[in-house]
């Protein structure tokens, strides 16, 4: 029989729980071969992980696929096997098909070498390698577009990105949904802490780099931009980064996959990308982004005006056509909007190219007819609800203006985002009083083209 014994906490006077997956205490490259080692396990023993993060690369996984994956793996034959050791590998096998990929990691602030990434490239070539993977910290808006763009991609070989910010993400959102087992459950739940503990080197953008300042600095001036400057351009690469960071962090906050809103054109090409949005820079003095949350009332739209040092965030949806006058229609928006909006505004576009009138949410309350315009016969055609963050005194402080961006999304998110919802007709209704048959009269015709049906004359039957 067991005697009574102190707890656990009395007998220790220091120690920690054994965990799963323990967190590194050294050097960077210690924690890069710790941290990408039990990365790729996982992806292993949590199949929906890896079905998550490797089917938008364009490999499809089944329920019978199996994927294995490696270390440390060495694909060289020359006797310099240690210039061509990449992190890892991962093979996908399907049936007789089996697809693979080389995996190249970094953590904390190191950064992918751009010639170490060709040189895996062309490995991956040499030995019939279906793809090259990096995860660093960079962000990229989809796997497809690369944070070293440009860059020589050999034929037959696709070069992908992870950032360790997405990886997290997609987990804690499987986590959210379920697992199939209580062990992969404990699996992913001792991976998020993992990677959310300090040392393992995953990190968050949270500047918009050294530039930032004087780029700033040069818009208020009223100095010219060149697209091509490395200002501008280094400034829309962090600007791309910072906009994937958020579209995660939203992702997280709504449970739900937050995607950002990409042209047909810049999903195939994110060098094409940075160069309109450069000449958006350039000429507007604008960075903007547009981000797609399930089965939101519309797009969420996201503007950094450098001039004005403002951050502006906005929904547009179209008006109910069942309400006929101004007031109904604003009314019907109201009521989906929080009492007090400090910083939030609505504008209203009619018809006719009628010029839009705008004002704030408090105004509004106070007189919903301050958005009339002189024709009372038109109405708004749609709304667009936007919050203005005037950020003067932060705009031009690399960390301070993602800290206002971060929390405007999410501000504007609480109060609006969640709350809109988009106007739909109401389904057509069975009519009150049904249309009466129109009589129809059989006439008898000796006409044989007539079309009309005739009796036939009656048989006389014999008696039985």
């Amino acid at each position: 029989m067991a005697s009574v014994r102190p707890n656990v906490s009395e007998l220790l006077t220091a120690g920690e729980q054994a965990r799963l997956f323990p967190v590194p205490a050294g050097k960077a490259k210690s924690q890069e071969r710790h941290t990408t080692s039990i990365f790729l396990a996982c992806l292993s023993l949590v199949p929906n992980l890896g079905r998550a993060l490797i089917e938008p690369l364009g490999m499809r996984i089944g329920n019978r696929s199996r994927i294995q994956t490696f270390t440390e793996v060495v694909l060289d034959d020359s006797s310099d096997g240690q210039s061509n050791r990449p992190d890892g590998l991962i093979a996908v096998s399907r049936g007789k098909e089996t697809w693979t990929a080389l995996v190249e990691a970094k953590v904390q602030r190191s950064k992918l070498d751009r010639a170490q990434i060709e040189a895996y490239l062309h490995l991956a070539r040499d030995k019939s390698i279906d793809a090259l993977i990096t995860v660093s910290n960079d962000f990229a808006a989809i796997p497809g577009h690369h944070p070293l763009q440009p860059i020589r991609v050999p034929k037959n070989v696709g070069l992908f990105h992870w950032s360790w910010s997405s990886v997290l993400t997609h987990a804690k959102l499987l986590k959210e949904q379920g697992l199939d087992t209580s062990e992969q459950h404990t699996i992913l739940s001792e991976f998020i802490r993992f990677l959310e503990h300090e040392n393992s080197g995953v990190m968050r953008l949270d500047s918009m780099g050294p530039g930032w300042k004087d780029l700033v600095a040069s818009v208020v001036a009223g100095t010219p931009l060149k697209k091509t400057s490395d200002q501008v351009v280094d400034a829309v690469g962090t600007w791309h980064q910072e906009t994937r960071d958020l579209a995660l962090q939203l992702s997280e906050a709504v449970n739900a996959n937050v995607t950002i809103g990409l042209s047909r054109a810049h999903k195939g090409n994110s060098s094409k990308r940075i160069e309109d949005d450069a000449g958006i820079l350039s000429k507007d003095q604008e960075l903007r982004a547009k981000y797609e949350v399930p089965d939101a009332a519309s797009p969420i739209t996201v503007i950094a005006n450098l001039r004005g040092r403002t951050i502006e965030v906005s929904m547009q949806l179209r008006s109910p056509t069942d309400r006929k006058s101004t007031g109904a229609r604003v009314n019907w928006l109201l009521r989906q909007l929080p009492k007090d909006g400090e910083e939030l505004h609505i504008r209203a576009y009619w018809p006719r190219r009628t010029k839009a009138t705008q004002a704030s949410l408090e105004s509004i309350r106070e007189d919903p007819n301050v958005l009339q315009i002189e024709d009372r016969s038109l109405a708004p055609t749609s709304f667009e609800v936007k919050l203005v963050r005037n950020a003067v005194s932060r705009f031009s402080q690399p960390k301070r203006f993602v800290e206002e961006l971060e929390e405007a999304v999410r501000r504007f998110y609480e109060q609006v985002g969640q709350r809109l919802k988009r106007w739909q007709p109401a389904a057509p209704k069975i009519s009150k009083t049904p249309r009466e048959a129109e009589d129809v009269q059989l006439k008898d015709t000796d006409e044989a083209d007539a079309g009309q049906f005739t009796a036939p004359p009656p048989i006389d039957l014999p008696d039985p």
